[in-house]
């Protein structure tokens, strides 16, 4: 089976089961469902920016332009509908990462990582200056859900627009993942000076992978703020930062399986614990440098019976 259709099937068996999920599953369960389905679209879309070779610390800073985008064109004097607030929200989060790409794109590996943790506490502090705007530290509050929904109040079937969202936004990644483009964009993860040296414009391809990354951010931020009814700079917290990375670390970055099982770790490592949240970032960081270890040892093994195989 191709690497296309295997991240297709996850997607789509992803989507499935939170639904089948939303439907057996107890209010408490649904709720969570729901915020796992949005949790895996920020992961998704991180992924298809890693493979550019850089690690962004920015996502969820960006994830914010898609709710205050949806808390803002949904009331007036805008009066957008809410579905299509959310897929502008998700345009303005690409837009933004377009214009931030320029700069943050010129540095590589820890400066990548360290620019972008900048960018995203400016973009914070914007939402919490521009008050007039953004509503300051409060936020805006009396955001609706899609009118689409038969009964916008029911979680279930917010569920079921999640899962849909998921799906086709998984689709989306995967096709970009098999194109020439998302080959090409791989190509220069690995080895940005061989790319180049052979013609491929490597700036641009980091680029498209770092805008389309943002979209799904800004989706899944739409969908945050329509879910949670509010949206405010403290929803762009360190937390959920570290558990979209942390979900990439442990779980791998190479398919769509890998982050969805990190997640998937993350979360019932977080349902375990929910009694004593204080424990919760410090088990996962256990589990995130027992990742990075095991992986050092196991590209080591791997290079070295390759040697002995050559």
């Amino acid at each position: 089976m191709s690497a296309f259709r295997r991240d297709l099937m996850t997607v789509c068996a992803l989507g499935a089961a939170l639904v089948v999920g939303g439907f057996v599953g107890s209010n408490y369960m649904l709720g969570v469902f729901v915020l796992f389905g949005m949790t895996s679209i920020l992961v998704l879309s991180y992924r298809t920016i890693t493979t550019m070779g850089g690690w962004s610390f920015a996502h969820i800073a960006i994830m914010g332009i898609g709710g205050y985008s949806v808390a803002i064109l949904s009331k007036p004097p805008f009066d957008l509908p809410v579905l299509v607030a959310i897929v502008a929200g998700g345009l303005f989060a690409a837009l933004f990462a377009a214009l931030l790409s320029y700069p943050v794109l010129q540095t590589r590996q820890y400066y990548f990582f360290l620019s972008t943790f900048a960018a995203g506490e400016a973009l914070r502090q914007c939402f919490i200056q521009f008050r007039e705007i953004t509503g300051g530290t409060s936020g805006i509050a009396f955001i609706e859900r899609p009118e689409i929904l038969p009964n916008p109040s029911s979680t279930l079937e917010f569920l079921c627009l999640v899962a849909a969202v998921l799906v086709l936004l998984g689709i989306f990644y995967a096709s970009l993942d098999a194109s020439d483009a998302g080959l090409k964009i791989k190509a220069v993860g690995e080895d940005e000076a061989l790319s180049s040296s052979i013609g491929i414009d490597a700036w641009a391809l980091r680029a498209l992978a770092f805008i389309l990354g943002s979209f799904g951010a800004g989706i899944a931020g739409g969908l945050f703020a329509t879910y949670n009814g509010i949206v405010s700079p403290s929803d762009i917290n360190a937390m959920l930062m570290f558990k979209v990375v942390a979900a990439c670390v442990i779980g791998g970055t190479t398919r769509f399986s890998g982050p969805i099982l990190g997640l998937l770790f993350l979360t019932l490592i977080e349902e375990i614990f929910r009694f004593v949240p204080e424990f919760v970032p410090m088990i996962w960081g256990v589990f995130v440098i027992i990742a990075i270890l095991f992986g050092q040892w196991a590209r080591g093994r791997l290079m070295v019976w390759r040697i002995k195989n050559a």
